[in-house]
């Protein structure tokens, strides 16, 4: 099987790669701040039927949560994630536990980590407030220089999962500036490229996949790729534009 290259590998895919190199630590959602889900109730997460920290995702309608396409592609059985809100630790029983009733990938999903998108229907509802989802009006968000949040449960170094929801401000940026996570063929109608501000190293690592990138409180990007080894080498946040989620995923 061909090696994955650095914009192909999925977030969780790259936890065989953590353990084998030596990655400098940095705080995480990687360099970022701790958050709580009171301050942002729509944040998720997403454990395995094992209870291990998966993925992040965002709760778009009371029984809909949007997350990456490669949580759902590369878990061994969707339906078996818990989906937990309401928790800002995870090592605690705080909050609510939500089955998958189902789950719909986007049909043009690929590996590559194209149309990465995924939603999932809960068994019961949420109590907790949604987030809107960007539409066609929002084109203002996208551009180049506006300041966004990512959230996450991932990991905040080279060891260790993650077990506190964290955010970190980047900048919407060109996607070259996402390299080696990004490619000169990458649509900027398809991905989001996030920058951490000068002098950081704010990124998103390793179960953050599947997290919101919200913008003036609108959801515009889902965690894709980026920097997988928590270092400062390539401190740089891959997104799926919200835009590009089928609308037949979303709640209507």
């Amino acid at each position: 099987m061909r090696k994955p290259t650095l914009r192909h590998m999925s977030l969780p895919f790259a936890a065989a790669a953590l353990l084998a190199v030596a990655a400098t630590p940095a705080a995480a959602v990687h360099g970022g701040s701790a958050t709580t889900t009171a301050a942002h109730p729509f944040v998720v997460a997403l454990e395995t039927a094992a209870g291990e920290q998966w993925c992040t995702g965002a709760l778009i309608a009371p029984t809909k949560v949007l997350t990456a396409g490669h949580c759902v592609a590369e878990a061994d059985a969707p339906t078996t994630l818990r989906v937990i809100a309401g928790r800002t630790d995870l090592t605690t029983s705080a909050g609510q536990v939500r089955r998958v009733k189902s789950f719909a990938l986007d049909p043009r999903y690929t590996a590559g980590l194209d149309h990465d998108s995924a939603v999932l229907t809960l068994d019961r509802p949420l109590p907790q407030r949604p987030v809107r989802v960007a539409g066609p009006g929002d084109e203002q968000l996208y551009r180049a220089g506006t300041t966004a949040t990512v959230y996450g449960y991932g990991r905040t170094g080279a060891d260790g999962p993650g077990t506190r929801l964290k955010q970190a401000e980047l900048a919407v940026s060109p996607l070259a500036g996402c390299e080696p996570y990004t490619a000169p063929g990458d649509s900027p109608r398809l991905k989001v490229c996030g920058l951490p501000k000068p002098g950081r190293t704010d990124s998103v690592c390793k179960g953050d996949s599947g997290g919101p990138l919200v913008a003036d409180g609108v959801l515009i990007g889902v965690v894709s790729t980026g920097n997988k080894y928590c270092d400062t080498q390539y401190p740089v946040s891959v997104f799926t534009r919200a835009t590009d989620v089928p609308t037949a995923l979303l709640p209507h």
